[in-house]
């Protein structure tokens, strides 16, 4: 069976991604941080083991500069806002949906981005469509699995999620 950092290895490899030439070595503010954010072990050696020098697109789905998250933990509003419902905003899909990382589980998902940046008084997790994977599953299975869900709509039929993005926040 594959570990998540051989899933995750695979995924690159098959985007074309050359792993070598974008490599950049974790920087301790950032290893720190996610420490303190309470991120598991397993996750943060997968994030140190993939830390690049740019944020990469692997097929569809965005994978997230890892040594960017000090500075979106100090700018970023929603950065701040997923992460106090203990959801890591770690990539982003085709359509634009962040990938968020439930540090309760490290399981990921997508977040419908419509109703997380404009429903800020609501839980963000109201708008969470898990996918029952990790996160090196998830980008294994965007490369491996035909019609495998590349943004929160898709993934909410994909699961057969009750919320499905068609909902009207005045009816809730």
């Amino acid at each position: 069976m594959m570990t998540d950092i051989q899933k995750m290895q695979a995924a690159l490899e098959a985007a074309g991604i050359n792993v070598q030439k974008h490599r950049e070595p974790l920087r301790l503010e950032n290893a720190e941080l996610m420490k303190q954010w309470g991120i598991p072990v397993e996750v943060q050696q997968l994030l140190a083991e993939f830390s690049f020098d740019t944020d990469l697109a692997i097929g569809e789905v965005h994978f997230d500069q890892v040594n960017g998250l000090k500075k979106k933990m100090e700018w970023e509003d929603d950065f701040q806002r997923a992460l106090q419902a203990d959801l890591l905003l770690v990539g982003s899909g085709s359509t634009g949906d962040p990938v968020a990382l439930d540090i309760r589980d490290s399981q990921v998902g997508y977040l419908f981005h419509d109703y997380f940046w404009e429903e800020e008084a609501e839980d963000p997790r109201k708008f969470f469509i898990k996918l029952n994977c990790s996160l090196g599953q998830l980008f294994w299975n965007t490369q491996f699995v035909d019609d495998y869900p590349v943004d929160a709509y898709e993934a909410a039929a994909y699961m057969g999620a009750e919320f499905t993005g068609y909902w009207n926040p005045d009816e809730a």
